[in-house]
């Protein structure tokens, strides 16, 4: 009988420490993992974190545009002055044709001379070849400088230059070397393209 007490004693010891050991290897392999997940979630945290925004839009160069229109404006400008310094010279000398000289200019012929003169551009001497010339331009984008080309009849062409402001000087049959304003009704009526050889170079 006494030997049976102690045996049951024994395997009651030996269960109960086996569930305390379990019980213990459960809450350690949970501890364990708690650490584990906790150190991921640092690693995580630490090497996916965000980075900062920065504006790298003020590292990138960007055109600076009124600083472009600026430098296409005082360009204009000198060239407007280079040609009214021609005009000045030959203002009032009268139309002849074919004629090349300060006793008498074709429109063509002062176009040519001008051209020359003024900008250092040879041109052909007809109008007919001076309308292969260059690129064509849209009458609403004229700029200082361009070809302006006109149709009186079927038979006859006549240029002159744009000068700014609906302005163009040329050679008038009545006036000789004058400036007349593109948007009367008679050039307007009269017009037939416009052509350009001048590019600007304001994005050095």
């Amino acid at each position: 009988m006494f030997r049976k007490i102690l045996l049951l004693i024994i395997i009651t010891l030996i269960v109960t420490s086996c569930s305390i050991n379990k019980h213990a290897s459960r809450q350690a392999a949970k501890q364990l993992v708690s650490n584990k997940n906790t150190s991921i979630n640092l690693v995580e945290q630490d090497t996916c974190k965000p980075a900062i925004k920065q504006d790298t839009n003020k590292y990138i160069s960007k055109p600076d545009t009124n600083r472009l229109v600026n430098k296409h404006l005082e360009w204009q400008a000198g060239i407007k002055n280079k040609l009214e310094n021609e005009y000045l010279k030959y203002r009032g000398v009268p139309y002849k044709y074919g004629g090349t000289s300060i006793k008498g200019f074709d429109c063509s012929a002062f176009v040519q001379l001008t051209y020359k003169k003024a900008l250092n551009i040879n041109l052909p001497r007809s109008t007919r070849q001076m309308l292969k010339v260059g690129i064509v331009v849209a009458k609403n984008k004229l700029e200082i400088g361009d070809l302006l080309f006109f149709k009186p009849t079927s038979n006859y062409q006549h240029v002159g230059i744009y000068i700014g402001k609906d302005q163009f000087m040329h050679v008038s049959t009545k006036r000789g070397v004058t400036k007349s304003n593109l948007n009367t009704t008679y050039w307007k009526k009269c017009y037939f393209t416009s052509r350009r050889l001048l590019q600007t170079n304001a994005g050095s």
